[in-house]
């Protein structure tokens, strides 16, 4: 049986020949050569009764047989020598050595180019270390005639005729043949053993798979007796695949996975779920098994210790990088993470060469990988995706890619890893797997960092809400059980507590700075423990002054009451610290508080590199006028603040205040106690048994329980 011997840098491989043979650097070609100066259908060899002959498809680069370019056609002898591209081949016939095609001649041949490596390797000619072009070469199309050869989708049949694929016999396995070495003279595999006499027929055996899409193929040949076993949930395609002068080898499987893309495949493909490790009574004997295993704990230890505790994000990813590049021979590595609108956003990426030139990627293999879930290797890029965005990885000098998602604990992507390189089939199918696994360890780092810093940011916003709000709204805020926009936001009714401390000004023109600093810190203290008791949010410190506000960001439907009880408590706390200043020898406080109720804006407001939360409108500043109206020990309300508190307190009527701002003067009230009645203006000491029981003046006097402030 005729059959073709092929010589590449990865060793020799024997491909016994069908009736009607496609070679080219298309997946859908019976023998697949991934060489970048072979064109996608580059020839076909054909049978044509006891001969064979070489028919070249108009590739751009040339057939040549014993060095001489084919033009048309060429018939083939036993031990003729073929070139394609940086790919040599031998033709094998033992059977019809000694006869030549009758009816056949060479037409006129041209010498093969000095720049396509000349003759056989080792022979005159032969140049090695070949300049190859970056990108892979498109093969004109020629003119399909009568029985010739497969167009992708269809089986290889004989010339001129249909047979099924089960009448071609499976191929074998020659011995090895050590790269460099001149090719053996070897005999067909189906002739008899020596002094036999005559030809042994190989035995019958299953047919090539087909799959469909794709014409059936041999299996790929290591160079060794046996095909290599095949990794774990990998699956690679069924056609032969011959590898060119700077290719890598990968094993063969019993089926392929067609991932197609305007009816193109991808290579390999691999479910994206972490392998677990089997039991080691279940795997003992299986050497492979546990050779992969063991890699993969290499690498995840290898990636663990390269990569340690980083916390900066940009420094995990370089590390990542880093440490991929040494175990996978990449050009170049990105990795891909999600935005916050959920899209896919560069985040890092690296060349192996350390060069910062910019890196473009295949949107298409991207959304595949994403969809998919699925780890994906393309030997040649922009033919398996040449309906689409082929032009662009050929512009972008992207030949062959493994892109594996990067997945949370939860399955969902959390981004993608991408690895490619300018070479045909630079990586193998073990590297499809190790980078899966690399992926998923990667993914964990990465996950684990950005809850790290998304935990950081909640101790952050919690210590900044902490200090605007109770610690059970601010972790209400923090947990988006409630939310707090940026910018204004309008709120109907709003209840604004201003406090100021009567008589500072003074104590600070004779007080040292450090005792004034320490006294408005222990004062501060216990006022706003006070405000965050009654759900209160903390506005601001101006001065010796404190502005508070209920209803914004969170509304009650009785914020007006809690202001006011606020206040009320705040009296009894200073009495307390009044008193302990006393014992001191300290002078007490005296303090005014002026509360409004009204409409205004609430939100974050500043400039992006400082953002508070802020009161703004007529309600703030009239809460601030009422405050200065105040004397010491009153918490003046104003007549809209008393109607929202529904006769729960027992107040005071004042003579109306003119405030700035204000065309008329406002109606305002002095709170004495808690109780529902209303003290009619001029009844002195008739609010709960006469007298004031407000402490924040050490002792009442007639300004305090007169109706007018004047």
């Amino acid at each position: 049986m005729a059959r073709l011997i092929l010589m590449t840098a990865e060793g020799t491989q024997a491909v016994e020949l069908r009736p009607v043979n496609s070679l080219g650097r298309h997946p859908n070609n019976t023998i697949q050569l991934l060489d970048k100066i072979v064109s996608k259908e580059h020839c076909i060899i054909e049978q044509r009764g006891d001969h064979y002959v070489l028919r070249d498809l108009g590739s751009l680069n040339g057939t040549f047989v014993n060095n001489e370019r084919v033009r048309g056609e060429a018939g083939l002898k036993h031990g003729d020598e073929i070139a394609l591209g940086a790919t040599r081949g031998r033709f094998e016939d033992p059977a019809a050595a000694h006869a030549h095609a009758p009816g056949m001649h060479r037409p006129a041949q041209q010498p093969m180019p000095q720049q396509f490596g000349g003759g056989w390797p080792g022979q005159p000619g032969a140049v090695p270390g070949q300049q190859v072009p970056q990108a892979p070469i498109q093969a004109q199309q020629p003119p399909q005639q009568q029985g010739g050869y497969p167009r992708p989708g269809q089986p290889a049949y004989p010339y001129g005729q249909a047979q099924p694929p089960s009448a071609v016999a499976p191929p074998r396995h020659p011995a090895s043949v050590p790269p460099g070495s001149a090719m053996p003279a070897t005999s067909s595999p189906g002739s008899a053993p020596a002094g036999s006499g005559g030809h042994a027929s190989p035995a019958p055996g299953p047919a090539a798979p087909v799959v469909p899409g794709i014409g059936p193929g041999g299996y790929m040949l290591p160079g060794g007796t046996a095909p290599l076993p095949t990794p774990r949930g990998v699956v690679t395609g069924a056609n032969l695949t011959v590898r060119g002068a700077l290719t890598g080898f990968v094993p063969q499987a019993a089926q392929n996975v067609a991932i197609h893309d305007q009816e193109r495949q991808i290579g390999t493909q691999i479910d994206a779920v972490e392998k677990g490790f089997l039991p080691f009574d279940r795997i003992a004997n299986d050497f492979n098994q546990l050779k992969a295993d063991y890699e993969r704990l290499r690498l995840s230890h290898e990636l663990s210790h390269g990569i340690g505790i980083e916390r900066d994000t940009q420094k995990l990813l370089d590390k990542i990088l880093t440490n991929i590049l040494k175990f996978i021979n990449a050009d170049r590595a990105v990795v891909f993470l999600r935005n916050e609108q959920n899209e896919l956003q560069l985040f890092h990426s690296k060349r192996s060469d350390g060069t910062s030139a910019p890196i473009t990627v295949s949107s298409t293999i991207l959304n595949h990988v994403v969809k998919e879930r699925a780890a994906v290797l393309t030997h040649d890029a922009a033919m398996d995706f040449a309906a689409s965005k082929g032009k662009s990885m050929i512009l972008n000098r992207i030949s062959s890619a493994i892109v594996a998602p990067l997945l949370q604990h939860d399955n969902e992507v959390l981004g993608v890893l991408w690895l490619d390189s300018e070479a045909l089939a630079r990586f193998q199918a073990k590297d499809l797997e190790l980078v899966q696994t690399v992926a998923n360890q990667a993914a964990r780092f990465i996950e684990i960092n950005i809850l790290g810093k998304k935990v950081e940011a909640e101790i952050v916003s919690r210590e900044r809400l902490s200090r605007l709000l109770s610690p059970n709204i601010a972790e209400r805020v923090i947990s988006g059980q409630l939310e707090v926009k940026q910018g204004g936001q309008r709120v109907e009714e709003c209840t604004v507590f201003n406090s100021d401390i009567r008589g500072f000004t003074r104590m600070s023109e004779s007080a040292p700075p450090e005792f004034l600093v320490e006294m408005l810190n222990e004062y501060f203290e216990l006022m706003v423990d006070t405000i965050f008791k009654h759900e209160g949010t903390l506005d601001k410190f101006m001065g010796d002054g404190i502005m508070a506000v209920w209803g914004a960001p969170v509304q009650h439907p009785d914020d007006a009451v809690r202001s006011v009880e606020c206040a009320l408590e705040m009296a009894d706390v200073l009495g307390q610290f009044n008193r302990k200043r006393l014992e001191r020898d300290a002078q007490p406080l005296a303090v005014g508080i002026g509360i409004h109720t009204g409409p205004l804006v609430a939100g974050y407001i500043g400039s992006s590199k400082a953002l508070s939360y802020t009161v703004i409108g007529d309600t703030a500043n009239t809460s601030a006028r009422l405050c200065s109206v105040a004397l010491s020990g009153q918490i003046i309300v104003s007549e809209n603040t008393l109607t929202a508190l529904k006769g729960r307190f027992e107040v005071q009527e004042l003579d109306p205040a003119k405030v700035k701002g204000k065309e008329k003067p406002l109606r305002i009230y002095n709170v004495l106690r808690r109780a529902a009645k209303v003290v009619v203006p001029g009844a002195i000491g008739s609010a709960g048994g006469g007298g004031n029981d407000n402490p924040f003046a050490p002792e009442p006097t007639a300004s305090v329980v007169r109706a007018s402030n004047a």
